[in-house]
């Protein structure tokens, strides 16, 4: 008697090996016609083998006639070996003679014939394992008086592995280096004054800046704030503010560190424990025009001292005129001398143009805007 052995791998799907080395045939293998069986005993041996260290304590051994008709069916346990394991016809074929797989054997006798051999590593319960694959051979042919041996491998799941690569990183937060103002930090009623704040940000980050009112009076409108404007390493944004009243107003400037983060920029306060960014308060003040001008008697016109900014006012923003203020016994204690019968006297209030000759503008003249308290 002699030993012809294939090899056939199964996972899950069927690495198909070849006659020869899959169904174990001789060189002139038997054709799938076989001729008429014979009831001579024959052998059939079956050697298993998975990767270590899964689910699996057996296999479940199914034999079937090539026409699908169940033959035999038997569960056998792992032995409590290892092939190759210096066994002369196991290394090399297909083992190398270091590698170690446990494995389970399964013999049988059965008549000649074809088969299609089927093995489902199964757990101690007998449950099919969840780690390993089964293993199928068909066209497995079996002769009078010999024994036909093959090696199927169960092929198991690996052990799962991912790989962490963790880049750390510096991040500075900006810094603010400026705040100017235009056309002064010293304004009058309804007067537009625009302040732009510059920040640096040493790793050129984007920027974000924020402006809020802290104190004083309400603006006439809403603060404006314009997109950051960079150059290089440095970033400016303006707010603009109309004051209504005379006042001490106060505002302060955030500015956010931004990165990106699933499409959007976001600050990255949101996402550090450490807060990035920089603040700053600032004030502005708020007064009238009257010691802009001057006001000439005879006649009755006003004149801006030389140097003197013209102000621009905002559209839609009404000041208190200085008649309206000092005609008013609600907002003045001295009215009966500042506008007596009603009628306003700017030169109780104004400086006279008499007292500073050649240093007001005579291209400047305007008349009084209201001398008559309604």
């Amino acid at each position: 008697m002699y030993k012809r052995r294939g090899v056939v791998i199964g996972a899950a799907f069927l690495l198909a090996m070849g006659c020869g080395l899959a169904t174990g045939c001789g060189e002139d293998g038997p054709d799938r016609d076989m001729p008429e069986r014979q009831p001579q005993d024959t052998g059939l041996a079956l050697a298993i083998d998975f990767q270590g260290d899964t689910d699996v304590g057996g296999f479940r051994f199914e034999v079937r006639e090539c026409d699908g008709d169940l033959v035999k069916e038997e569960t056998k346990s792992l032995e409590d070996l290892v092939i190759p394991g210096m066994i002369p016809e196991f290394v090399d074929g297909p083992f190398d003679a270091d590698s170690r797989h446990l494995f389970a054997d399964y013999f049988t006798t059965i008549e000649p014939g074809c088969y299609d051999v089927a093995v489902e590593p199964v757990m101690t319960s007998g449950a099919p394992s969840q780690d390993c694959s089964p293993a199928v051979a068909t066209e497995v042919f079996v002769v009078n008086g010999k024994t036909t041996e093959i090696l199927m491998i169960s092929q198991c799941k690996g052990d799962e592995t991912g790989g962490l690569d963790v880049v750390a990183a510096l991040n500075h937060p900006p810094s603010i280096k400026s705040i100017d103002y235009a056309p002064s930090k010293f304004v009058h009623e309804c007067e537009i004054v625009d302040v732009c704040v510059t920040a640096h940000t040493p790793n050129s980050d984007p920027l974000e800046f924020e402006f809020e009112q802290t104190a004083g009076q309400q603006l006439r409108f809403p603060l404006e704030v314009t997109d950051p404007v960079v150059e290089g390493d440095r970033v400016t944004s303006c707010m603009r503010a109309v004051p209504l009243w005379n006042d001490d107003y106060e505002f302060k400037v955030t500015v956010y560190d931004m990165f990106w983060q699933e499409g959007q920029k976001v600050r990255m306060d949101d996402a550090l424990t450490e807060k990035s960014r920089a603040e700053m308060t600032f004030q502005l003040y708020s007064n009238w025009d009257i010691e802009l001008e001057c006001y000439d008697q005879e006649e009755d016109l006003f004149y801006r001292f030389d140097g003197v900014r013209e102000i621009q006012r905002a559209e839609g923003c009404r000041p208190i005129w200085p008649y309206e203020f000092f005609c008013s016994e609600f907002h003045w204690d001295e009215t009966e001398r500042t506008c007596p019968g009603g009628w306003f006297q700017p030169e109780t209030v104004y400086p006279l143009c008499e007292d500073h000759e050649g240093m007001y503008d005579e291209s400047t003249a305007r008349e009084p805007r209201q001398t008559i308290a309604q």
